[in-house]
């Protein structure tokens, strides 16, 4: 049990959560190093192990644990693919730009997806039109065309690279054709890529725009972790994100989402408003569970500083969009549960207003 004095060194806090198997692996790890480590189960109502386990160490310890976790003997570029999905535009490089940060923080790799599309896949043919089919030459050339912009995004990329200008890590690149979204959910499944990185149209840019409209097909059906990146975000980089907005369901699973979301960035001093969204229920049931949470988040992230908020649900979308602007919020993080937070919160007719009309990134983790 945590003591109740926060001073106290050798109160406990939790440094990961994992399945029960790699928090087993963890603790193994940190114990050949002297380090005291006890397991707790998340999920204590469903008393499943596998669902997620706190790994939790004594104050005192956190900075010799951080340096074991984060050491390249732990964690290795096997284990960490980034997904960047390009098209060559200005929602390219900015999302390349922090996909490639994530993974020299991961000492991963990247892998850069473009997908191109001939006349068979577009139903834009003018009316009337006897072209059905693409000439094979034409084909030919729509390949050919996909690759070499890939090899010259590629090459830009590299020469930054060498200019200090982007991080060291490795490039992958694939070159494919078919529909976008298939294409993304094939190769993060096919890759068990770690995060997908995106761009989408930001603020104010109605028109139909591949990228955007593919962002909220990928989120809908993938089950990886997803950073969109909007055009108009600032050039921050992940370690500048310093006030984050996470909504939440009030529920157990929330907390192994926000951990995969703590482990993303550096979370020291960050601020986190918890924002709840749930079913009609009782004011005061709301209120007590979202005070639970953020004292257990208080408790167990020491390094971040935790407030809460409520938002009225009539005109929910635009009290939200009005309150990111007022306190700065620079990220939007969402549990993203099947039939929960994510379907009551960006369904279809919502997800345009607050993905493409908006400057703020957003994480979705799925748990």
């Amino acid at each position: 049990m945590d003591s109740k004095n926060n001073n106290d060194p050798n109160r406990l806090i939790t440094v990961a959560i994992h399945t029960f198997d790699r928090a087993v692996e963890l603790k193994n790890t940190l114990e050949e190093e002297g380090i005291e480590v006890k397991l707790h189960n998340v999920n204590l109502d469903e008393k499943v192990l596998s669902s997620g386990v706190r790994v939790r160490i004594r104050e005192r310890d956190l900075p010799q644990a951080l340096q074991i976790i984060e050491s390249p003997e732990t964690t290795t570029s096997d284990k960490c693919c980034v997904l960047l999905p390009v098209d060559f535009g200005k929602y390219s490089l900015k999302s390349v730009k922090l996909g490639m940060e994530y993974a020299r923080r991961s000492r991963g790799r990247v892998l850069l997806l473009h997908s191109y599309i001939n006349e068979r896949h577009t139903m834009s043919l003018p009316f009337g039109s006897d072209r059905y089919d693409s000439p094979e030459d034409e084909i030919k050339g729509i390949k050919k065309n996909a690759r070499e912009r890939m090899e010259e995004f590629t090459k830009m990329l590299n020469e930054k690279i060498a200019a200090g200008e982007l991080p060291k890590v490795k490039i992958d690149t694939r070159v494919t054709e078919g529909i976008p979204e298939e294409q993304i959910l094939h190769y993060a499944q096919k890759n068990d890529v770690s995060l997908i990185v995106m761009g989408t149209s930001g603020t104010n840019r109605r028109r139909q725009n591949l990228i955007g409209s593919v962002a909220g097909e990928v989120m809908d059906a993938c089950k990886f972790p997803i950073f969109t990146v909007p055009i108009g975000m600032p050039d921050i980089g992940l370690t500048d994100i310093t006030h984050v907005a996470f909504f939440s369901n009030l529920i157990q699973q929330d907390i192994i989402s926000f951990d995969r979301f703590a482990r993303l960035f550096n979370m020291r001093g960050v601020e986190v408003t918890i924002i709840p969204v749930v079913d009609k229920k009782e004011r005061r049931l709301v209120d007590q569970s979202l005070q639970q949470l953020a004292q257990y988040c208080r408790e167990h992230y020491p390094e971040c500083t935790f407030k809460t908020k409520r938002i009225a649900t009539k005109s929910f979308i635009d009290n939200v969009a009005q309150f990111i602007k007022d306190e700065g919020i620079q990220l939007i993080a969402v549990p993203n549960k099947k039939s929960s937070i994510f379907s009551r919160l960006f369904n279809p007719s919502l997800a345009h207003r607050v993905l493409f009309q908006t400057d703020t990134p957003m994480l979705v983790v799925p748990v």
